[in-house]
This record gives C-alpha cells, structure tokens and sequence, in this order.
C-alpha cells in the first residue's frame, strides 16, 4: 500500500513540473493524465486484495436489484410497466450518483498527504474520485443497455441515454463539489451524506414511477434533479418516448446551473482544503 502511493505521488509530480513548462492545450493533457492516475490508483485500491475484484462493481447493483425486485414484484406489488427494465436503470444510474459522492470525501481524505506536498488543481480530486465511479458506471450502463436490447426492444430513442448519462455525472460532480468543502470543515458530513442518500433512493422514483405517485410525493420526485434525468432516462431507455419539450429543457438546464453553482462554491473556497486538512 505504502509503495502504491509512493508511486502514485511520483507520478503526479512528474505530470505537474510538465503542466508548469507547456502550454495551456497541454496543460489540460497533463491535468487529464494526473485525474487518470489518481482515477486509477483509486479504482484498483477500491478492490484491492477481493477475491472477486473489479467484479464488485457489477455484483453490487445486481444484488440490490434482486433485493428490490423480489420485494416489489411479490412481497408489495408495484403497478409499473417494465418493472424489471425500470427498477434496474434506476439502481444503476441512483448507485453511480452515491458512489461518485461517497468516494470524493473519501478520496479527499486519502489524498490529504499528496494533497499539501504537491501542489495542483484541486478540483482534479473531484474529477478523478467522479472517473473512479465512472468506470463502474460505463460498464453498468452499457450491461443495462444490453440486457433493454435482447429483453425487450431496440429503438434509435435510446441512443439519447447519453443525455441523462451525462446529466447524471454533472450533478454528482456538483453535489461533490459541496460536500468536499463541508467534509474539510465538519468530518461527520460523511455519515450525514449516507444517512440522507438512504432518504434520497425512497425520495426519488426508483421503485415507484414520480408522475403516479400521490400529489406531495410526485412534487418532490419533480423538484428532485434525480427523479428528472431518471424520467427522461427511462421515457429514451424502457418506454421509447420522450417527456415535454419543458421536461427536456429545464432538466439539463437544472443540472448545469447546480454544476456551474457547485464549481464556483468550491473554487472559492479550495485553498481550505490544505490548510484544515
């Protein structure tokens, strides 16, 4: 462990003395190499020394999906088409969005050394803990893909998953973004953030569709920037159809005016993370 991260610090010193002598088109390359290695050391650390490995990150979201649809399909009958297709996209997508958040504070903390020796763009902790997540989420996305695919029906709608795909990694680096500044001031932030994403998944249409859902609870579902990209992941993905041209303009609009607010909070307020720390 100790010769993983000495070899990772070495590494992310030499790309940062190559960010300080090229030009900006290259310093974005060598930020994107420093995210990669950082991504890299924390995805194999993640499973290091598990018999089953990296097959983790698709055995999790299985597991929960077997839970849930056993529970819903016999034990609570839930009255949604699809079921099966539509509980499953929601775990995936809802698992990245935990996970991303999750492993940002995490990363934080184990990078707090790397942090105050070298100094580079902290948000790159952000960008890499977000990519760490990312290569579950890819995987899962296109193994859900597949299985809309052979199941149940091909349509060139669900080529659109792209949208709620990229939606979903800018709130959950938004939502990072904050919570990195509130972890540096105040450690319990990270079991408060577990408590309130167990909230969140009974708050957000996973296991029940938000547009039958009683008044107050659709509302919530609605106002939740989750419950929207999974709408809209769902009308391209299970259902081959779109939501209102309104739905499709405020959600993306929605996500990227939180990212825009979270990358300028954090900004801001970075230079507390070497010195609390």
């Amino acid at each position: 462990m100790e010769i993983r991260s000495l070899e990772l610090e070495s590494a992310v010193a030499e790309h940062q003395q190559l960010v300080s002598r090229k030009t900006s088109t290259s310093k974005f390359v060598n930020y994107a190499n420093i995210v990669r290695e950082l991504a890299v050391a924390d995805f194999r650390l993640k499973y290091h020394d598990s018999a089953l490995g990296y097959l983790w990150s698709m055995l999790n979201p299985i597991f929960l999906f077997i839970v849930y649809h056993f529970v819903f399909s016999y034990l609570f009958v839930v009255q949604v088409p699809k079921f099966t297709l539509y509980l499953l996209s929601g775990i995936v997508f809802w698992n990245f969005l935990s996970d991303a958040t999750l492993s940002s504070m995490a990363s934080l903390e184990g990078k707090a050394a790397l942090a105050k020796k070298i100094y580079f763009p902290r948000v790159l902790l952000v960008c890499a803990s977000t990519a760490t997540a990312l290569i579950s989420f890819i995987i899962n996305t296109i193994l859900l893909w597949f299985v809309v695919i052979v199941f149940d029906h091909f349509s060139f709608h669900q080529f659109l998953l792209v949208v709620p795909f990229v939606l979903t990694i800018l709130l959950s680096m938004a939502l990072s973004f904050f919570l990195i500044i509130f972890f540096v001031h105040f450690r319990d932030v990270l079991q408060i953030w577990n408590v309130l994403l167990n909230v969140g998944f009974w708050l957000t249409p996973i296991v029940y569709n938000a547009l039958t859902a009683p008044a107050p609870l659709k509302t919530v579902c609605l106002l939740n920037p989750v419950g929207r990209i999974l709408v809209m992941l769902r009308a391209f993905l299970v259902f081959d159809d779109y939501p209102s041209f309104e739905f499709l303009v405020t959600t993306p609009l929605f996500c990227l005016l939180l990212f825009a607010g979270g990358l300028w909070y954090f900004q801001r307020h970075e230079y507390k993370i070497t010195e609390y720390l």
